[in-house]
């Protein structure tokens, strides 16, 4: 008796079924067969004129949770900065502060948000800043032929320069990109509360606080000085790819600059200040032989007395 049940739990488990064209049968309907239209289908209910069941939004309107109309929280801007003075700075630009949807009112920064931000950098940032930030992911080290796998390094976040920026340059270049795409924008892999959480873990990887506070006091953006172009120079971002101690790191370094001959894509030219404010609007119109045409025009625009300050700037860093 025994072998014969086991007989028949084997045949049964044998038993795999065959093609057939009807129907399978549907003891429980659910929602199996109810009347529904499926994206890419023709809608045979009549509903729609075009005969389509994928429809466009209505004209002049957004979906829920897609207005993005917060400058702080979507873009890393802020509109009216203050620095160490309690003042304003005059000008828009990228925000010093976390904004309110991810600090508390007490001024902290959730420890579970942070642990939220290390994973999502060790997704997404990993493979060219490397675990530590310093810059050495593997699709920064070289490959077996000896060559670079990237024509720009990527940038050692945990550099002074990298610990000047404000959080919203960090927050922005997850979102549009950096130099031109050499870092592509994550806009799409990486959604925006993940992108300040990206942002919390580089600032504690670099041993900073969240207190929102600018490097140093910025001057007078009224008038023209060498000390309104180094404050560019740095909060700018400058300093990432221009060194002022004549080491080459992504562009041309600033020291000796001014009155240096330079090869350039456009023929030899003279470093003066037409050609100082020309490369900073129109990057690519003379690119220094040996760089590459990855410099972004400046955002936000800089304005004639920013150009003028940075030239000043400039011209001091001498031999």
């Amino acid at each position: 008796m025994k072998l014969r049940a086991l007989a028949v739990l084997v045949a049964l488990g044998a038993c795999r079924g065959g093609e057939s064209e009807d129907p399978p049968v549907h003891l429980i309907h659910n929602m199996d067969t109810q009347e529904k239209g499926k994206a890419y289908r023709k809608d045979t209910s009549g509903l729609f004129p075009n005969g389509r069941l994928m429809q466009p939004p209505p004209e002049g309107t957004v979906a829920r949770g897609e207005l993005h109309d917060d400058e702080l929280y979507d873009d890393g801007w802020d509109l009216n900065p203050v620095g160490l003075d309690g003042g304003p700075t005059g000008r828009p630009d990228y925000t010093f502060k976390f904004p309110p949807q991810v600090m508390p009112p007490d001024g902290g920064i959730d420890e579970a948000f942070v642990t939220r931000g290390q994973l999502r950098y060790n997704i997404y940032c990993t493979p060219c800043h490397g675990v530590t930030g310093q810059g050495n992911g593997p699709l920064a080290q070289k490959a077996f032929d000896g060559t670079p796998r990237l024509t720009v390094p990527p940038r050692d976040l945990l550099s002074q320069a990298a610990k000047d920026l404000p959080v919203g340059k960090i927050y922005a270049a997850m979102k549009v990109g950096v130099n031109n795409g050499n870092m592509a924008s994550y806009a799409t892999q990486i959604p925006v509360h993940d992108r300040w959480a990206i942002t919390a873990y580089v600032r504690r990887m670099q041993g900073i606080g969240f207190d929102g506070k600018p490097p140093e006091p910025p001057p007078d953006v009224t008038v023209r000085s060498v000390a309104l172009g180094r404050y560019y120079y740095r909060a700018g971002g400058c300093n990432a790819c221009h060194s002022l101690d004549g080491s080459k790191v992504v562009g041309p370094s600033w020291k000796g600059l001014w009155g240096k001959s330079e090869k350039t894509s456009a023929g030899d030219v003279v470093v003066d200040e037409a050609y100082i404010k020309e490369s900073i609007l129109d990057p690519k119109a003379k690119v220094v032989d040996g760089f590459q045409p990855v410099m972004p025009v400046p955002n936000p625009p800089i304005d004639e007395v920013g150009l003028d300050s940075l030239v000043m700037f400039i011209k001091e860093q001498k031999e």
